[in-house]
């Protein structure tokens, strides 16, 4: 059955949370979700950001307990128990979980907060002139979830970012520059 001849089920508000049990799939029609699981102490971890199209659900992801958590208005569609996962959906799945987790592991958290804005901007950005304009809206807290350090230090390395010239991330405005984006492919190629 394709998904495309379902209309959303469900429509959800920006900070909006969804718990999901083991064996429901949910496509993404439009907006933004973020999928997170906790740690022993209770603290977030974020096992994905999803837009529109991806597929999404404890059947792909394999963690438990699994909240889904809106960045935006969200449209989403809830699938067939026999939705067939096919293997492009499944290495779509791996690839963006394997990219967050090379993140994860830079050392220095200024690296990691702009591998992770570069990989937004590609993932979730829209070409300008000088660079690319992030269409998702994340705050200074949900990056320091995503990868792993405190709201107040990535206030500190956005200041950082934003006085070099990488970026800018101040009101409305999400924007990462080509210098930035050029000099994140060539440490993608060295890799």
């Amino acid at each position: 059955m394709s998904s495309l001849l379902l209309k959303p089920d469900y429509r959800f508000k920006r900070r909006d949370r969804i718990s999901i049990d083991t064996c429901t799939l949910w496509q993404v029609e439009s907006g933004f979700v973020r999928t997170v699981t906790w740690n022993e102490d209770g603290e977030i971890v974020v096992l994905g950001l999803w837009n529109p199209g991806s597929i999404i659900g404890v059947p792909i992801s394999q963690i438990e307990p699994c909240e889904l958590q809106c960045l935006s208005t969200v449209e989403l569609t809830r699938l067939p128990l026999d939705y067939p996962l096919t293997l492009d959906m499944l290495l779509r799945h791996t690839a963006q979980v394997n990219r967050l987790l090379q993140i994860m592991h830079c050392r220095q958290v200024q690296e990691r907060l702009l591998q992770f804005a570069c990989w937004l901007a590609e993932n979730f950005g829209q070409p300008a002139s000088h660079g690319r304009l992030i269409t998702v809206k994340l705050t200074h807290q949900e990056i320091a979830e995503t990868i792993g350090t405190s709201r107040v230090t990535v206030t500190r390395f956005i200041k950082h970012l934003e006085t070099a010239g990488l970026m800018r991330w101040s009101g409305q405005e999400r924007f990462i520059s080509n210098k930035a984006l050029k000099a994140h492919q060539r440490e993608l190629m060295i890799a």
